[in-house]
């Protein structure tokens, strides 16, 4: 996994590219085995494209738990998920590079935006210590290390 972190590091200035711009509505709040936020969402007008954070295979993509979402395996156990889709626009087994569009923005909890997830083998982190800040004025992100 270390080897697979390290091309994506040298392929673009972050590992990961967030999916759309906007801002942050919900950040990672993990609590429990199944209870908290395990992703982050982000606002963005209804029917924004979508796209892939990184290169990677499309290993889901259609209906959970009556939304719609795109899994996306980027090798070495590191998936991203996108959900709260309005439309999909890649079917599993699509190979995908750095920003491709998986599909649409929907609505999120009554809001136009994207849940974006980012897990490591069964392990879930913080997309945004992956990748470059939000564009927000006088806010910075220092990148986190995966273990």
């Amino acid at each position: 996994m270390t080897a697979l972190l390290l091309t994506l590091a040298l392929a673009s200035p972050c590992l990961l590219t967030p999916p759309v711009e906007g801002p942050l509505l919900a950040g990672f709040a993990p609590a429990g085995s199944y209870g908290g936020h395990w992703g982050v969402d982000i606002a963005t007008p209804l029917a924004t494209p979508v796209r892939a954070a990184a290169p990677g295979t499309v290993t889901f993509a259609g209906s959970l738990a009556g939304m719609l979402s795109v899994t996306v395996h980027h090798g070495g156990g590191v998936r991203t998920s996108y959900s709260y889709l309005s439309a999909i626009s890649v079917a599993s087994g699509a190979r995908l590079g750095r920003g491709d569009v998986v599909g649409l923005s929907g609505t999120d909890h009554g809001s136009p935006a994207v849940h974006w997830s980012l897990r490591v083998e069964d392990r879930y982190l913080d997309p945004l210590g992956a990748c470059r800040p939000l564009p927000a004025p006088g806010v910075a992100v220092r990148l986190a290390g995966v273990p």
